[in-house]
């Protein structure tokens, strides 16, 4: 059974950790509820974070990341469904790691 508050959980769990906050912090975008609802946005706000300190191989990373999910922004996870979700998480942590 799909439950999209599990993969919005292991997004916030990152976002907190690399902003340093609490989930209501940042506007409440660290917080699942919110990335459940558009998981783009707070990937996109992740990544912004890292983009103009990183190296232009990671750059073209986020960017390919962001061309293949950009038709996902403003749909909630459930809109998305489990495999697309299952796999844009998969992908965030991966670059996340690596950078």
């Amino acid at each position: 059974m799909f439950n999209a508050k599990d993969y919005a959980y292991q997004i916030e769990v990152t976002l907190c950790s690399i902003f340093n906050c609490k989930k209501y912090e940042l506007g409440g975008i660290a917080d699942a509820n919110f990335i459940e609802k558009d998981p783009f946005i707070a990937i996109a706000f992740a990544f912004g974070n890292f983009y103009n300190r990183i190296d232009p191989s990671f750059k073209e990373k986020i960017d390919e990341f962001l061309s293949v999910y950009y038709l996902d922004m403003g749909k909630s996870m459930a809109e998305i469904g489990e495999e697309r979700t299952k796999q844009l998480v998969e992908d965030f942590k991966e670059i996340m790691s690596t950078i």
